[in-house]
């Protein structure tokens, strides 16, 4: 559409703005985008949760190597559905590989995928409300050694190399 400039109050003008405005597909659409970003911005405010502050949070599991060292600390913010993997001593990974994170809760038979761990430092991870109701009782964290970017299957693939037992996080 070729706009052209004519003098002030010229009828051609705003003849095709009238036009445009009076087109209800417009108006259609248009209620369409602002539904969508209406329910799009509803969405995020739901979701949307504060940082947990992992320094007041109470150690739900300690997951230990074969020679019973800590090797992570395991933190469990139950309102922020997170947790915070605290390396205890530097662990790196061979080539490739990647430290996964596991929990086998005692009614289960297959472990839930967590997610991964850091070689050191603190790593937040989220994980499903049905989760973290599952890291407030009894359980086991398993800690297996996996390709990098983690087992592709909902199963570890490697050795389990590292294990925590679930104390209560009250």
């Amino acid at each position: 559409m070729k706009i052209r400039l004519r003098a002030a109050g010229a009828p051609a003008e705003t003849a095709w703005l009238d036009k445009l405005w009076g087109n209800i597909r417009v108006w259609r659409w248009a209620a369409a985008v602002f539904a969508t970003l209406s329910l799009g911005f509803l969405v995020a405010a739901i979701i949307a949760r504060d940082r947990a502050d992992f320094s007041d949070m109470s150690i739900v599991a300690v997951v230990r190597d074969a020679e019973h060292h800590p090797v992570w600390a395991i933190r469990l913010a139950r309102a922020a559905h997170q947790i915070a993997a605290d390396s205890l001593m530097d662990r790196p990974t061979p080539p490739g590989r990647v430290y996964q994170l596991w929990l086998l809760a005692p009614d289960r038979k297959k472990p839930r995928q967590l997610g991964l761990l850091p070689p050191s430092g603190r790593k937040r991870i989220a994980v499903s409300p049905e989760n973290t109701r599952l890291l407030a009782g009894a359980g086991e964290l398993l800690v297996t050694l996996e390709p990098a970017g983690g087992s592709a299957d909902p199963a570890p693939s490697g050795p389990t190399v590292f294990r925590g037992t679930l104390e209560s996080a009250g």
